[in-house]
């Protein structure tokens, strides 16, 4: 399984640009991509404001249904998070991701009754943890994620910044049936042989149609690779990519600088 995460366009004046969202949205799906995970880290949602979080969940829903949105509504304290679930959850979305507390790391008590806190005010749609240490700080082993799986709602995890060998130690923490994702675009077989569910790919937001590919067999993996290898991660040469291709790409709204003049060459002859 792919999903991908999406990045936020925004306009001149540095608003979001919904109508660039659905066309994101619309790009992803009519790609090929089962799903898209919007709001996230691509989405660079520390520097959207929660009414406009709540918009490109939105306006993402309108476009691909409830079934294939994964609508991120993690925040740094459990008190916002616990808001933007309740809220996004108002407005239709059933698939949700929340990303750990950060910036300070949280302890594991503190850890687990974020995740029931907002398992509750999930109304019985599903839970994705979002673990990103290397961004957010707080850790996650896989002893407390066994603890956060008993919680009702929460359905499964998604890991970035960290190897197949966190999957395969996740999924091992885990009881059958709960979903292990993992972030690492490049690695689709390689998490499904450690026992993952699948990628959430911010390559795939720009490149929908060649990871779609990837559904089928692993042919497109050399691709996917040397893709992934291009973009390196950047949220900036992702936003590249799309202006390249016609569609609404953009500034960043956070301080990412741009593709230099030889990234964006390799971006190009990426693209062609």
């Amino acid at each position: 399984m792919i999903a991908a995460a999406l990045t936020t366009p925004f306009g001149r004046a540095d608003q979001v640009d919904l109508g660039g969202v659905r066309a994101l949205v619309e790009h992803a799906v009519g790609g090929g991509v089962p799903a898209v995970f919007v709001a996230g880290t691509n989405g660079e949602f520390p520097a959207l404001d929660d009414g406009e979080r709540l918009d490109v969940i939105s306006a993402a829903l309108e476009v691909a249904g409830p079934a294939r949105v994964i609508a991120h509504v993690g925040a740094a304290t459990t008190w916002q998070a616990v808001r933007l679930t309740a809220e996004a959850r108002r407005r239709g979305v059933e698939r949700l991701a929340v990303i750990t507390p950060y910036f300070v790391p949280a302890g594991p008590e503190r850890v687990v009754e974020h995740f029931e806190r907002c398992a509750a005010a999930a109304d019985r749609a599903d839970v994705y943890v979002y673990v990103f240490t290397a961004l957010a700080g707080t850790v996650v082993p896989p002893s407390l994620l066994t603890r956060i799986a008993s919680i009702d709602g929460v359905v499964g995890v998604k890991v970035s910044g960290a190897g197949t060998d966190v999957v395969r130690a996740y999924s091992q923490a885990t009881p059958p049936g709960f979903e292990v994702w993992s972030g690492n675009d490049a690695e689709l077989p390689e998490v499904i042989v450690a026992g993952g569910t699948g990628i959430v790919s911010g390559n795939a937001g720009a490149l929908p149609a060649l990871f779609a590919q990837l559904l089928t067999g692993y042919a497109a993996q050399p691709a996917v690779h040397s893709a992934v290898k291009t973009v390196d991660g950047s949220i900036a040469n992702i936003k590249h990519l799309l202006d390249l291709q016609g569609l609404p790409g953009g500034r960043c709204r956070m301080a990412i600088d741009p593709p230099n003049a030889d990234r964006r060459a390799a971006l190009a002859r990426l693209l062609a």
